[in-house]
């Protein structure tokens, strides 16, 4: 039957709107800064701010978000929030105070946090349960591609045709992805909408995977923020290499992971991605050549892809369908949290300690989640599971 195929028009509809939403986003993560400060003269004090807002709203909104997903038409939802993104990358070249900058980088992130709390909820709407781990594997594969694909996009237009070039085809991207997101309309049901109260913008099921996978996030926010300033201080001239290395092994390990996660093998997973996340930051903080560099990244990049889509999946499997919008929430502020965390404890001890260092303590945080997966996590699991 129809129903009980992965590969539906709305499964390739969301996996096509989350791939250019990441690809349009991530383009902007290493061209904004250039731009803010070669072409508006935006001082360093006003340029975190005016970067630091985003996430700092992206936030703050995804426990309502998961409300309004959970309530009311959540690829509907999608949409609108992905239409006004789309406008959002056209009215950057027009502001140019950072007053203004402000109001706009806190739209954008109040509307990422929502566009990203809703497309996976989407996708388990769509996929049988069956096929549950499989469809979000594939999903989650999204992310690492547009940030792989994104920043080359971003900085080539800038560097050939300028920064007026640059936001127009980045809205171009994220157009594509709003004409996708439209074919998704029809996935998902009407709910019974609930009482709103602060407890229902939360997931209680979704917390302790939330919260081992909060230690995982900030190993990983330590790679994918630092590793080209650890590549400028090991004279490694492979960062580009480096992130292809690693986006392609969180490619190859999703390939296979979901049809694992749907056989129940979820202790395979988490076991085996603990262990190589481990190793590739350990890896990573002894290597001395470029090609122990690419290694590095290379199994840690198994290890990340095990781990993150097995997570998620695992959240998506313990609620009922009307709460996803919350569980996902609460994971993505855990996502979240762990790379601003990360990247300001880092950004502190970055005068005192090498990253050497701390790429090979953070292969401590690993074991810490590992421990608590094993103590809380997975009988939590199990137990929900069951009931």
């Amino acid at each position: 039957m129809e129903q009980q195929k992965l590969w539906s028009k709305y499964f390739i509809a969301v996996v096509g709107s989350s791939l250019f939403m990441s690809w349009g986003f991530y383009a902007t993560t290493p061209t904004l800064p250039i731009y803010l400060v070669k072409n508006l003269g935006i001082e360093h004090g006003s340029l975190g701010l005016v970067l630091g807002v985003f996430s700092i709203v992206s936030i703050a909104v995804r426990p309502l978000a998961g409300y309004l997903i959970d309530n009311y038409h959540r690829a509907g939802i999608m949409i609108a929030a992905l239409a006004l993104m789309t406008g959002a990358y056209g009215v950057y070249p027009l502001v140019g105070t950072v007053f203004g900058l402000l109001v706009l980088r806190s739209v954008h992130g109040a509307l990422w946090g929502i566009a990203t709390s809703a497309s996976a909820p989407v996708v388990g709407d769509i996929v049988p349960p069956s096929r549950l781990g499989a469809g979000i594997g594939i999903y989650a594969m999204c992310t690492p591609v547009g940030m792989t694909l994104g920043p080359v996009f971003g900085l080539d237009l800038l560097k050939a045709y300028g920064p007026y070039v640059m936001f127009l085809g980045i809205l171009g991207v994220s157009l594509v992805s709003s004409i996708f997101a439209y074919f998704t309309r029809a996935s998902s049901k009407p709910p019974q909408k609930k009482k709103f109260s602060f407890l229902a913008m939360f997931h209680k099921n979704a917390v302790p995977i939330a919260l081992c996978m909060f230690f995982i996030i900030m190993a990983y926010g330590a790679i994918i923020v630092f590793v080209g300033v650890y590549a400028g201080q090991k004279n490694f001239s492979h960062v580009g290499a480096f992130f292809l290395c690693f986006a392609a092994a969180i490619f190859l390990s999703r390939m296979f992971c979901g049809r694992l996660f749907d056989e129940g093998r979820i202790l395979f997973l988490i076991g085996g991605g603990h262990l190589l996340a481990a190793a590739g930051m350990l890896w990573l903080g002894y290597a001395w050549s470029p090609a122990q560099f690419l290694a590095a990244g290379a199994v840690g990049g198994l290890g990340f892809g095990m781990l993150l889509p097995a997570a998620q999946a695992a959240i998506n499997a313990i609620v009922d369908a009307n709460e996803r919008g919350a569980a996902n929430s609460t994971y993505l502020i855990s996502y979240d949290l762990g790379i601003g965390i990360s990247s300001l404890a880092i950004g502190s001890l970055l005068t005192r300690v090498s990253l050497a260092v701390i790429y090979r303590c953070s292969a401590l945080l690993i074991v810490l989640s590992a421990a608590m997966f094993i103590l809380m996590a997975i009988p939590h699991y199990n137990r929900s599971r069951r009931s």
